[in-house]
């Protein structure tokens, strides 16, 4: 009776735990989406997430934008367990930062 008791008890502390450890990726995660999507829309943009999905390959965050001066925009971030992040807008083409436009480097001379 006694090992079912320990048994029990060990097993809700552990189910305790599992939220606050996804919880602690899931912010984690987001922060990286939110930084990759000011790089594409900048600064001022306001973001909302909508909807988390887990999987065994990583995590798919739907996020709402607002651009300063612009249409709102659901955007789905994934992040992968290598902590790789993708941002794909509603017709799945993905979306970059702008290109950097000081000196350009070249291999040529």
């Amino acid at each position: 009776m006694k090992t079912f008791t320990s048994f029990a008890v060990s097993m809700v502390l552990a189910s305790a735990a599992l939220p606050s450890v996804a919880g602690t990726h899931d912010r984690e995660n987001l922060a990286q989406c939110k930084s990759e999507l000011r790089k594409v829309f900048g600064d001022n943009t306001t973001m909302k997430l909508k909807s988390i999905k887990r999987s065994r390959a990583g995590n798919q965050m739907r996020i709402k934008t607002l651009p300063a001066g612009g249409q709102s925009q659901m955007v789905t971030c994934w992040v992968d367990n290598d902590g790789l992040t993708n941002v794909v807008d509603k017709e799945g083409v993905a979306l970059v930062s702008p290109l950097y436009d000081g000196d350009k480097v070249s291999f040529n001379n």
